[in-house]
């Protein structure tokens, strides 16, 4: 689950799960409207993967509102319906687009440029002082009282960059503020937002992190407990992450 979200970002966590349980290699997930426009019609005899989709309705008293300064209609949702969508692999025709432009790079040692700098950014931006130095066992860790984040200087860029976004994750995710947190979810939490961002910025660290994950999440509800809250700051950091690239490449 944690790989697919790469590549299924514009889906929740629970729907993610039915996604894969229904076709476990899912990589681009689309309604047949949308491959249709993609230049790519499903295949004849291709059977749907089930969804839930949200109900929405315009708001009862949109009528009496004025209008909102966006110009945007007011919608809430009233519940949900299942609704039918389709991987690449059950389509054919063009080239298959690569979905949100994100190509996966192998990982050789070496960051994807500017990676370690703007998370690093988002680090300080939220308080924090970003060092190198001795971590002990550890490959790094958020020191709360000095806000201090703490990274080994004698790994390479890659090992660094997935730490950094590890314990920028632990911050996102007020791990040192949220009653009742054991440190079991903390670590799968944080581990699994840094294994998702880096599959969406080309930064392979599955084996690293799958083994990792596990050594925590001792059973499936600590994991399946941890799932939304780790998609929802894993697209906060990606989202950050490609608005830059996409300004860089301007």
């Amino acid at each position: 689950m944690i790989s697919s979200r790469a590549w299924l970002r514009h889906y929740s966590a629970n729907n993610v799960m039915r996604i894969l349980q229904q076709c476990p290699n899912a990589r681009d997930v689309r309604a047949f409207g949308a491959w249709l426009n993609a230049g790519r019609p499903v295949c004849k005899g291709e059977r749907g993967i089930r969804i839930l989709a949200p109900m929405r309705y315009r708001a009862e008293d949109e009528e009496s509102e004025p209008e909102r300064e966006d110009g945007c209609r007011r919608y809430e949702v009233r519940g949900f319906t299942v609704t039918t969508v389709f991987d690449v692999s059950q389509t054919e025709g063009g080239p298959a687009p690569e979905p949100d432009g994100v190509v996966p790079q192998e990982l050789r040692g070496l960051a994807p440029d500017q990676l370690w700098d703007q998370v690093a950014a988002m680090v300080t931006t939220r308080g924090y002082t970003v060092e190198h130095g001795d971590c002990g066992e550890a490959y790094g860790y958020v020191h709360y009282p000095t806000r201090t984040v703490r990274v080994r200087g004698d790994v390479d860029p890659a090992q660094a960059v997935k730490t950094l976004t590890h314990e920028l994750a632990h911050i996102l995710c007020e791990h040192s503020t949220r009653e009742g947190l054991s440190r079991q979810r903390a670590e799968v939490e944080a581990e699994s937002v840094a294994c998702v961002v880096g599959s969406v910025m080309g930064l392979e660290t599955l084996d690293y992190s799958v083994p990792y994950v596990a050594g925590w999440a001792d059973d499936s509800d600590v994991a399946h407990a941890a799932a939304a809250r780790v998609m929802a700051v894993a697209d906060q950091i990606t989202a950050h992450l490609i608005e830059h690239a996409e300004q860089a490449a301007a």
